[in-house]
């Protein structure tokens, strides 16, 4: 047995629905008066029109059809156009309320068919089978008059309808009647202008139906709009993030006070700035061409504004807006700060290609460094050279001064290795007292290039040759260092790296404070070391 439906809810489903079909009455009523109203309004001219075709059809039927005949179908023509004006203007006169009563419809429509059947008339009365030119008249202004009440009578489609078939039916009957190829095929063409029109006056009614079911709708649009406006608003002065509006030209025509926090502004100095300026950031710039071209631009960066000594990192997301027509009028911004953000990933960056001691990019980044120069395509006219080094009596400093005196001097080797880079070299620190340099030179030949490269070493050797300040007191560290020259078109890494390491190793062997460039019979001399003194190990090929 089903559960019994509670009284409460039985109750409110009544109410949803007694509401439901109040609100659809008055809807239907509303469409109903703009309907009527809009015969209404739109009577004057037709009527008026009406009467100006009926005198030149009474001007055009007077050498063949009966004056008095002619002139009385003029006159009951006229005294019905009459009353429909002045029905039309006591229509008027009224307030709303009583427009939207029945009455005034059926009123409506009752002089239609009235008019509608005094033209009628004439196709039969007017009618003459000897006079063709006259009968080609009477037809063009029958024709005339049932396609200008379509398009002023089709508010109402069946009172569009009524006024049309008494216009059309008699004069498509006389054709039909007179019996001739030509009059019957007048007659067919009469046929397809008649459903032509009933189609196009259904067409008509729906157009309008929905045009006034609109009309009548904007009140409640209306106030949802100013709802969705109060929203927004709401939304725009709240938002944690910064909000931009600009015209079709960049000019900026509003924001929000976060936006001013962001960039540090005041609001009248930011109103009326036009980011598509020359002065302007190009980056930015880009960014709304983008959303004013193709709908939507990003931007991320540091921004400046002119004459800021500041910039600010941020991104922003631009897009294009749309008027009702599908014009592109402007646009909107959402601003995000990014200066916490690039802040944490400076920090990040820091500790993944920076040693923490020195400040020197580490191994990681080195690497990164060189294997780009040997596969870059823009090194093909450039050579290079690849130190090692490392601080003889290192181990020495830290025993007997300290490791806080050890962590001194490689600071202090790292400071004096910088002092020595060019434009485009690198120095890093590989691990404990090791350190690497990497300098870059603007040619390949292998003498000049052996030449300018003995004289940067000698350089660096000077720089690092004599006494460190440690612990209060002078002490003398000597570096040692090989390198090694290549051709950056032509080049690997991996195997210049172990040159520059092959050459400090020899450098060491022979004493302190050496400097060694790397030849292949070092190489050899390494395999052939440790050959002896671990024969099971790997010989270097």
């Amino acid at each position: 047995m089903s559960s019994p439906i509670p009284l409460a809810a039985t109750a409110t489903a009544s109410g949803l629905r007694s509401s439901y079909q109040r609100d659809h009455h008055i809807t239907m009523q509303r469409l109903r008066g703009e309907k009527v109203r809009l015969l209404y309004d739109n009577l004057w001219q037709p009527v008026l029109s009406s009467l100006l075709a009926g005198g030149l059809l009474v001007v055009a039927m007077w050498p063949v059809a009966d004056i008095a005949l002619l002139l009385g179908w003029f006159i009951a023509l006229a005294i019905i156009s009459g009353l429909r004006l002045l029905l039309a203007q006591r229509f008027k006169r009224l307030p709303a309320r009583q427009q939207q009563r029945q009455r005034w419809l059926r009123w409506f429509a009752m002089g239609a068919i009235a008019s509608g059947c005094v033209w009628g008339a004439s196709g039969l009365l007017l009618f003459s089978h000897d006079h063709p030119g006259q009968i080609a008249a009477l037809s063009i202004v029958l024709a005339g008059i049932s396609a200008g009440g379509v398009t002023t009578l089709s508010a109402v489609w069946w009172v569009a309808i009524s006024f049309v078939l008494p216009i059309l039916l008699p004069l498509k009957l006389q054709f039909m009647f007179q019996g001739s190829p030509l009059s019957l095929l007048i007659g067919l063409m009469l046929v397809l202008f008649l459903g032509l029109i009933m189609a196009t006056s259904r067409r008509f009614s729906r157009t309008i139906h929905d045009n006034i079911a609109l009309r009548v709708s904007m009140a409640a649009r209306e106030a949802q709009l100013r709802e969705s406006e109060s929203r927004y608003r709401s939304i725009f002065h709240q938002s944690p993030l910064g909000v931009l509006h600009f015209d079709a030209q960049g000019q900026v025509t509003d924001c929000n006070s976060k936006l001013l926090d962001i960039l540090g502004i005041e609001r009248s100095k930011l109103l009326g700035y036009r980011m598509l300026d020359r002065s302007a950031d190009q980056d930015v710039a880009r960014a709304v061409k983008d959303a004013l071209e193709k709908g939507s631009g990003y931007y991320e960066g540091t921004y400046r504004l002119p004459k800021a000594s500041v910039g600010t990192p941020l991104r922003a997301f631009f897009n294009g807006v749309h008027s009702a027509s599908n014009q592109m009028v402007g646009g909107v911004a959402i601003i995000e700060d990014f200066t916490e953000r690039k802040r944490s990933e400076a920090i990040i960056y820091r500790q993944a290609y920076y040693d923490a001691l020195t400040d020197l990019p580490n191994r990681r980044l080195f690497i990164e460094r060189l294997e780009a120069v040997c596969n870059e395509q823009a090194s093909s006219q450039r050579g290079g050279l690849v130190m090692f080094m490392d601080m003889d009596r290192f181990k020495l400093v830290n025993d007997t001064l300290g490791h806080a005196a050890g962590d001194d001097l490689l600071v202090e080797v790292a400071r004096r290795l910088e002092s020595c880079l060019r434009k485009g070299d690198m120095a890093a620190r590989l691990s404990g007292d090791e350190f690497v340099l990497l300098a870059l030179f603007d040619m390949t030949e292998a003498e000049t290039l052996d030449t300018q490269a003995a004289r940067y070493m000698e350089t660096v050797q000077q720089a690092l040759a004599g006494e460190y300040r440690l612990e209060n007191r002078w002490v003398e560290v000597t570096p040692s260092m090989g390198y090694t020259c290549f051709d950056a078109a032509a080049c690997n890494h991996g195997d210049v790296l172990k040159q520059a390491d092959i050459a400090m190793y020899q450098a060491k062997t022979e004493g302190r404070a050496r400097l060694r460039r790397y030849q292949p019979w070092m190489r050899d001399e390494i395999n052939k070391r440790v050959a002896e003194q671990a024969p099971n190990l790997p010989v270097d090929r």
